[in-house]
């Protein structure tokens, strides 16, 4: 997932939408395997936002179902391999979400102002209280990190950096005991270094951890259970609600395969976009080369945009192409720029929408792990 940092929505602020803006079904929606564009249904952002907790309401069910009736529990036991599974794929993808979000708070909620205060540190009475409170904010965070990095689904060498941290920590509270720059230029060093690196590695583990996931797996197995509950006479209400779940977790599943390719895609084309903007000060010759494929293979994703998004997509690229005609520098430069702005805030956007959708996923690990519990017990 994307590492740059456009201007940050608000915490509670919702992403998690795929056509962005136009809150509507998208008929010629794609999943898209390398250069080609398949046509099928994708699902509308309303649903993709109340799947997952469809999919929890209807694993709850099937807990109480299993609970009130032995030849129900037999009927779920029978999958428990495959429960099991997406069970730690789900705990898995949760694990990199939370440090993920750690990762955020620790940039914009602490390290932003450590570095702030520092520049007045030791003289400043103030400042000298602010780092108090952030070397409380970052002890809060380091403990929470360790608490998440014990979790058995990580690997453990990919965690070092959090020792780091906690070494940040004890550096930063040396300072302000001591009111001495050393240690809090060694604490704004370490926390840095963590930062310059690890959260683009989060976004990848993060990605893989969604791409990964077992859903159609998962949903075949619920949707066996469902035909070998049916027999049974069982609550019909519960019976509905598990269905509905099933349901549900199908159509999450083909928004989560759009919106990971989606994402993938855009992120090949911000790589591109960088490498071309890099080599901009010395000539256009990159872009000159370049610029035919990148418009084949941007021109299809403007489908999932809203209709201003994609003429706006259309417009920008026209620009560029006259330009590029007319050999004329300046105006290449300046459109260049104007379209890279706008795919790299698309890419964000759509790289929010799939933490929102794996941070929403968390509604269907719970009383996944619940129904698991049940078939242990």
């Amino acid at each position: 997932m994307s590492d740059d940092l456009p201007p940050q929505p608000a915490d509670d602020a919702t992403h998690l939408d795929v056509n962005l803006t136009a809150g509507r079904d998208v008929s010629v929606g794609e999943v898209i395997e390398g250069d080609k564009i398949q046509a099928g249904t994708y699902i509308a952002q309303a649903t993709i936002v109340t799947a997952p907790a469809q999919v929890g309401a209807g694993l709850r069910a099937l807990t109480e179902l299993m609970r009130s009736d032995e030849a129900a529990s037999a009927a779920v036991t029978a999958f428990q391999t495959d429960f099991q599974a997406a069970g730690e794929q789900l705990n898995l993808l949760a694990d990199y979400k939370s440090l993920h979000d750690l990762l955020h708070k620790l940039h914009f909620q602490c390290y932003t102002g450590i570095v702030q205060a520092a520049s007045r540190f030791p003289d400043d009475e103030m400042a000298l209280g602010n780092l108090a409170d952030y070397q409380l904010e970052l002890e809060s965070i380091v403990a929470t990190l360790k608490e998440v990095a014990a979790h058995p689904s990580l690997a453990q060498q990919d965690l070092s950096w959090v020792d780091d941290l906690a070494s940040a920590k004890g550096g930063l509270q040396n300072a302000v005991d001591t009111l001495d720059p050393k240690p809090l230029k060694q604490a704004i060093w370490r926390v840095n270094r963590v930062l310059a690196n690890q959260p683009a590695r989060m976004n990848s583990r993060l990605n893989q951890a969604a791409r990964a996931l077992r859903l159609p797996t998962l949903t075949q197995a619920l949707a066996r259970v469902c035909d070998n509950l049916k027999p049974l006479n069982l609550d019909p209400e519960k019976v509905g609600q598990f269905e509905g779940g099933v349901a549900a977790l199908g159509e999450l599943d083909k928004g989560l395969t759009v919106l990971v390719a989606e994402h993938d895609h855009w992120q090949e084309i911000d790589v591109e976009l960088r490498r071309i903007e890099n080599s901009m000060d010395k000539d256009l010759q990159e872009l000159e080369m370049s610029w035919p494929d990148l418009k084949t293979k941007a021109g299809p994703l403007y489908v999932a945009c809203s209709e201003e998004e994609a003429a706006g997509f259309k417009g920008e690229s026209q620009n560029l192409e006259e330009a590029l005609a007319a050999n004329n520098p300046p105006k290449v430069k300046r459109f260049f720029r104007s379209y890279r702005r706008r795919a790299g805030n698309r890419f964000y956007r759509v790289d929010a929408s799939l933490k929102d959708l794996c941070e929403r996923l968390r509604d269907v690990a719970g009383p996944l792990a619940s129904v698991l519990r049940m078939m242990s017990g």
